[in-house]
């Protein structure tokens, strides 16, 4: 038997329970990892509050996962016994046009690590032996919990679809979040000048203290203005939109000619309206983004591993504190990611 934090239904914080649960016995291609760290995301907390689609009650929920190999199905190859790996969360057939075009976060035949099967809340978790990669040495299980998501998936929208290039302007909305502390990160790597946008004056310092150029305190969330000014009348060649519901008209007015707005937030999971003529007048470009590739893990964990980028922790509690860590994560009192670690 093994702990476990368990979702009983769907619903609130409240909805997660510490029991204990069978072991997961590896398949022959699968490799058992006994999880060291695991971060709490906020599509932990959509799964949980039956927002998407996968999850069910009875569920473990966790796809922000580090760990040790500790037992190999007879078909595993590339890993070891004893070896330190980080979980990438999407399944992949690897025979796909997608896949084969290394485009593994395109896949259509696998799940997602938590939603819809058993995740990283727990204290063992099965996955199939290529979706373990092998961390560089010295790397701590709470940083290597977050290389994936929100650290790969940074890299994914910043370098793979912004293409952000050296002397470029990003703006990055909802800096002081999981996703936006490393973004401007990695948007800095590329040797790139970052506007942040942030409601709140608390989370300035942190926002500064990871690199960005400038941050604008805006609580209405009306920032076009500042960015123009900002700017030179110029404007910025990338949004990398993290809120969207009550920020992307604004992103958008905030685009040069030719500017391109990454969407990678959806948490208010609601409709917005665009101006087509905004889009067509300026030749805008809107691209979603999501999972990173192993590609993307393959970069993100070089700039963990040089310190171009290091990992915001908001802070590490245990395993049992898995429904309080929600209710934290769901008042927006967060900055950076909450790990667990420890029982």
């Amino acid at each position: 038997m093994m702990k476990c934090v368990i979702m009983k239904d769907i619903g609130g914080a409240d909805c997660l329970e510490v029991r204990e649960a069978p072991m997961p016995e590896p398949k022959p291609d699968e490799a058992l990892i006994k999880v060291h760290a695991a971060g709490i995301c906020y599509h932990d907390l959509l799964d949980r509050s039956g927002k998407l689609h996968g999850p069910k009650a009875g569920n473990i929920l966790g796809h922000e996962v580090s760990g040790e190999v500790v037992e190999l199905g007879k078909q595993a190859k590339g890993l070891q016994i004893g070896q330190q790996v980080v979980l990438f969360h999407r399944m992949f057939c690897g025979h796909c046009r997608y896949c084969l075009g290394g485009r593994q976060d395109l896949c259509k035949m696998g799940g997602i690590l938590g939603s819809n099967r058993p995740g990283g809340y727990a204290e063992y978790v099965c996955v199939p032996s290529w979706n373990a990669i092998p961390l560089p040495q010295g790397l701590s299980p709470e940083a290597a919990a977050l290389a994936v998501c929100p650290i790969g998936t940074s890299v994914r929208a910043v370098i793979s679809v912004a293409d952000v290039r050296p002397g470029d302007t990003v703006l990055v909305t909802g800096a002081s979040g999981g996703l936006g502390l490393h973004q401007i990160q990695v948007a800095k790597s590329r040797g790139a000048n970052v506007i942040a946008i942030t409601s709140s004056s608390a989370k300035e310092n942190i926002i500064r203290s990871v690199g960005a150029d400038e941050v604008i305190v805006s609580p209405d969330l009306k920032f076009a203005g500042d960015v123009w000014s900002l700017t030179a009348k110029q404007g910025v060649q990338a949004v990398l939109e993290n809120v969207v519901s009550a920020t992307f008209g604004e992103s958008l007015r905030c685009l040069a000619p030719n500017g391109i707005a990454v969407v990678l937030g959806n948490t208010e999971m609601r409709k917005i309206e665009i101006d087509p003529g905004l889009i067509i007048g300026r030749r805008l470009r809107i691209e979603g983004s999501g999972n990173p590739t192993l590609q993307d893990v393959r970069r993100s964990l070089h700039l963990l591993d040089t310190g171009q980028v290091r990992p915001i922790i908001d802070r590490i509690v245990p395993f049992t504190s898995a429904a309080e860590a929600h209710a934290i994560l769901e008042q927006r009192s967060v900055s950076g990611r909450i790990v667990m670690k420890g029982w």
